[in-house]
């Protein structure tokens, strides 16, 4: 029975000290502009040494849907080679299409959801536009790097691993001051690490309203 009993408590020693090493093993970024007010839609994108693991064959399908007139998510982000799927959830039809360099591609005039997924081969940004509703815009980030993320409404992401010292953080919002081409760079320092989370500045312009699509250039920094 004393055996019995102490194997319980050692397994419950066990799982309460993987479960520290889990909870403590998250970073909490949070991303703000330069009025300090929460920014979503910023993408937080790092790379971090890990061995090769033998992927699933079957393709995910991200979905970027069109809802009252503009695209839901605004910003999405996937890997290099991923399938999107452009379903069109209005009651009217939309005419989606994009001339970036990273994906050039047209979905023409339809309703309900399009009969083949669109793959994105290429690293970089695709912005997109509705040919029929020329307000509309929206932002496929297509990356190379295993560790993207997107910010919440609360401008907050949830980083699965710790951050190490002198690790560099790429972070990019449509409405950066820097230009939609460009990256905020930051450097982990050890004053960062000592913090329960960490605090990212944006300075962002505010969207003025969209009479048409322009197309608009990206490049990797």
């Amino acid at each position: 029975m004393i055996t019995l009993k102490f194997r319980l408590l050692m397994v419950m020693f066990f799982c309460s000290v993987c479960f520290a090493e889990t909870a403590f093993s998250q970073t909490l970024v949070k991303i703000v502009d330069q009025n300090n007010l929460p920014l979503p839609n910023a993408v937080i994108e790092y790379a971090v040494p890990q061995p090769l693991v033998n992927k699933s064959t079957e393709d995910p399908i991200y979905v970027m849907d069109q809802i009252n007139k503009a695209f839901e998510p605004l910003v999405l982000v996937v890997q290099v080679n991923s399938l999107v799927s452009f379903p069109n959830s209005d009651d009217i039809r939309h005419h989606v299409y994009s001339f970036s360099p990273a994906k050039t591609f047209e979905l023409k005039l339809y309703a309900g959801k399009p009969k083949s997924p669109v793959r994105f081969n290429d690293k970089g940004l695709v912005v997109m536009g509705c040919n029929i509703h020329d307000a509309m815009v929206g932002y496929i980030y297509v990356t190379d790097k295993e560790n993207a993320y997107v910010s919440n409404k609360k401008g907050e992401v949830l980083l699965p691993r710790t951050l190490a010292l002198n690790m560099q953080l790429k972070v990019w919002h449509p409405n950066s001051t820097k230009g939609l081409s460009q990256h905020t760079l930051l450097t982990i320092d050890q004053k960062m690490l000592d913090e329960n989370d960490i605090v990212i500045v944006i300075s962002v312009n505010t969207p003025e309203p969209r009479d048409s699509f322009e197309e608009l250039a990206f490049h990797e920094h």
